[in-house]
């Protein structure tokens, strides 16, 4: 416990799926949290969940492909906190999974600015905040890139961009003391219950979604699973490790 007592942690598309937990996680973890998702009513339940852990909470709901908006967050950031201690990248829009034929460059654009380059912006705000002591940042990939998973043809194309960016920063920002890693994650999030339980009964199961089949037999949870290892890769725990893609997806890419 309290591996990042009194770090800020800025989360991006902390309003719910994956960042609602892992803000959560951050928030019973001692962390001072700067939250933004374009959805307001979904981050301020966020929120409230997160000051109800005793987390300090700063929140802002914009659209974040917009720079100056993006800017103006960073910049209200430091002005409440002085600094940026991680970065949690997770805004990116989904669509449900259809055909590469059917995507349309609008469907590609739509990934390409909510997913790539919210994330290439807010690396770069941050940078010069994490260089002052050592900070982290976790990017998050996905499965669909890794193993081409059909359906997710814009999707897959954006997380391996974002993996390739990530590869480089580590490098880059190494000498800065500056940890960039990426999270392939596999967990059933709320919104993906959700859609499955509008599914006809015989078709609710993650299979059907291009989930694929984990070595133990059961999928992730967002909390349970996932949260505590974007925790670690958050922590002085993992100062030894940067520019890896861990898979935290029960085993279907097994790399062992």
């Amino acid at each position: 416990m309290n591996k990042i007592v009194g770090k800020v942690a800025v989360i991006t598309g902390a309003g719910g799926g994956l960042g609602k937990y892992i803000a959560l996680r951050f928030a019973e973890e001692g962390a001072k949290l700067a939250l933004c998702d374009i959805n307001a009513e979904r981050l301020n339940e966020t929120t409230e969940l997160c000051k109800s852990k005793g987390a300090d909470v700063f929140a802002k709901a914009f659209d974040a492909t917009d720079l100056k908006e993006s800017t103006a967050f960073i910049s209200d950031t430091v002005a409440q906190y002085q600094t940026v201690d991680i970065l949690v990248n997770l805004a990116m829009a989904i669509e449900p999974p259809h055909s590469f034929l059917d995507h349309t460059r609008e469907t590609l654009e739509r990934s390409y600015q909510t997913g790539l380059v919210t994330t290439w912006d807010f690396m770069k705000l941050c940078y010069p905040y994490l260089k002052e002591n050592g900070g982290k940042i976790i990017n998050f990939g996905s499965g669909s890139g890794n193993e081409g998973q059909e359906g997710y043809a814009a999707y897959a194309a954006i997380k391996e961009a974002i993996r390739g960016l990530s590869r480089v920063a580590a490098r880059e920002w190494g000498p800065d003391n500056i940890n960039v890693n990426v999270v392939n994650p596999g967990a059933i999030t709320d919104a993906i219950q959700a859609y499955l339980d509008q599914m006809p009964e015989g078709q609710r199961d993650p299979l059907y979604l291009g989930f694929s089949q984990t070595a133990i037999r059961r999928f992730g949870t967002p909390y349970e699973d996932i949260a505590p290892v974007v925790l670690f890769l958050a922590s002085e725990d993992s100062r030894h490790i940067t520019g890896q893609t861990i898979n935290v997806d029960g085993g279907v890419i097994i790399n062992a």
